[in-house]
């Protein structure tokens, strides 16, 4: 089981993983085929209104949407395009604010500590439970229930709840891929210039060949990108994390048994091999300190892989993202996991003026296609272009690509809805149809589970400063982990694990019995 390793980041350091396109002529699930731009069967103007009919829309308001992504100099043009649609419906309009994966824990939590206006939040999955227990975010149960027709029929309503905490909602989830496994994401062409192929990888192990033949032929690349919070031996874990890894459920477990994951063997080997290969000079000597995303360095041509979940159509998104043509290598089989239901859920921020104004703007996000094309694409002409029309195909203008963009968010994965929106070239019109298989993986025992630490906040606050501590050094093999691992779980049994463990066990065993 051990040598099948890499996925599942530990709670917030999971990454991005789905395709960031839609197409304009995917249907619904049990509904009809639209044109993008054209009100769909999951919503459109005249319900709309209906909707804000019952509440008070007489003031102007602007939403603060914050995402969590690469910003881009057109944004102002983008948002002047959605709010002619936004402010004739709801009297809203929306600012957009992008914040970069290395900072968006630290900016998001001071502007939801402080008196920043901050209403459209995205909750990484591990940190819902902290935000709605802090006050910083508020319980949309009554809302979802109130408002939430078109996300329901979108996301389906065995889902649409999964971001829970003790009976409280904190976000709404959006439609992506539900299911993870495991993969190295690869440059194609350094690949096979050092005569391998994606199908002679099938473990953590078997890179260590590739890496050595690609390291000779570009002595100056990486082989295996990370960043601090998101290193190579922490992207490499395969196991349900139950929110924050401070207690995991292992792939293989069928009884629900609470497990302390720094103590598995899966850790211990892939700590020691990403320790050989730091030796080896394949991974980055400042991977624990630096905060550039894993695609970004690939783009800038520093890097050559870096591990992550999969899903269909996550060679063609990653190309586009960096690119380079990137072919991945399966690791790990495919299971159901809560850590990508919930991966990201839309939560409303303490300071919101008008919670129910913003959900039933959330709410026709999820039914308007107009809104999804120009939030994720941008506008059509400048941004991008129809490379088949029919199909609802779309591609960059010319002389516009990757590198010189001045808006594209490609990313689908925190769109509340993608199947409605236009999808990128190389991508199949079905893709959604393979969405849906590709979801309807095996669930673990704990699938479904969300951990709610209320009982045991200081004891979170505690292990998290010795994860902090050890982590990043050990997962990207800047120290030899038969010495710090030990002490590291030392540190943790100290600072309460047992107890936390003890919590969450309790926890998961009433989950598994009311099913």
């Amino acid at each position: 089981m051990f040598k099948k390793v890499t996925a599942i980041m530990l709670a917030a350091a999971m990454v991005m993983s789905a395709a960031g396109c839609g197409n304009k002529n995917s249907a619904e699930a049990g509904g009809e085929a639209q044109p993008a731009g054209t009100e769909s069967t999951a919503g459109g103007k005249e319900s709309a209104s209906a909707a804000a009919g019952d509440i008070d829309t007489s003031e102007p308001y602007t939403i603060t949407w914050a995402y969590i992504g690469a910003t881009y100099q057109d944004t102002d043009l983008v948002e002047a395009e959605m709010n002619k649609i936004l402010q004739p419906e709801f009297n809203c309009t929306i600012d957009i604010i992008g914040f970069s994966w290395g900072e968006y824990t630290q900016k998001l939590n001071l502007m939801l500590s402080g008196d920043e206006p901050l209403d459209m939040v995205p909750v990484i999955y591990g940190n819902g439970a902290s935000y709605l227990n802090n006050g910083q975010i508020i319980d949309m149960k009554e809302l979802i229930d109130k408002y939430g027709k078109h996300m329901k029929e979108v996301v389906g309503e065995d889902t649409l709840y999964v971001c829970n905490v003790g009976g409280k909602i904190y976000g709404v989830p959006v439609f992506k891929e539900y299911s993870v496994d495991a993969a190295v994401m690869l440059r194609k062409d350094l690949l096979e210039e050092a005569g391998f192929t994606a199908e002679d990888i099938h473990s953590i192990d078997d890179l260590g060949p590739v890496y050595e033949k690609v390291k000779e032929n570009h002595p100056e690349m990486v082989m295996l990108a990370g960043r601090k919070g998101e290193t190579p031996a922490v992207a490499a874990t395969w196991c349900d994390s139950l929110s924050d890894g401070f207690g995991v459920i292992m792939p293989d477990d069928e009884e629900g048994k609470v497990v302390n994951y720094y103590e598995t063997e899966q850790f211990k080997h892939n700590a020691e091999v990403i320790y050989e290969y730091a030796k080896k000079g394949y991974i980055s000597k400042d991977c624990a300190t630096m905060n550039d995303g894993k695609k970004p360095q690939v783009k800038a041509g520093t890097a050559f892989s870096y591990f992550t979940p999969t899903k269909p159509g996550v060679d063609l998104q990653d190309s586009l993202d960096t690119g380079y043509e990137m072919v991945y290598a399966p690791l790990t089989d495919t299971f159901r996991a809560t850590s990508q239901m919930a991966w990201i859920g839309w939560g409303i921020g303490k300071n919101c003026k008008y919670p129910e104004r913003v959900m039933q703007v959330l709410d026709y996000m999820y039914g308007s296609p107009e809104l999804m094309n120009l939030f994720n694409w941008g506008i059509e002409g400048k941004h991008y272009v129809f490379a088949d029309e029919e199909k609802g195909i779309i591609t960059y203008p010319e002389g516009v690509n990757v590198q010189n963009k001045t808006y594209g968010l490609n990313m689908g994965y925190e769109m509340p809805n993608q199947t409605i929106a236009y999808v990128w070239e190389g991508n199949e019109p079905s893709i959604w149809e393979e969405y849906r298989k590709f979801n309807s993986a095996d669930p673990l025992i704990s699938t479904g589970f969300i951990f709610d630490n209320s009982n045991v906040l200081t004891e979170i606050s505690a292990l998290t400063n010795v994860r902090d501590k050890y982590i990043d050094a050990i997962g990207s093999g800047a120290v030899d982990p038969a010495e710090a691992i030990p002490e590291m779980n030392e540190a943790l049994k100290k600072a309460g694990l047992d107890k936390v463990i003890q919590e969450k066990q309790a926890q998961l065993d009433a989950f598994i019995a009311a099913k």
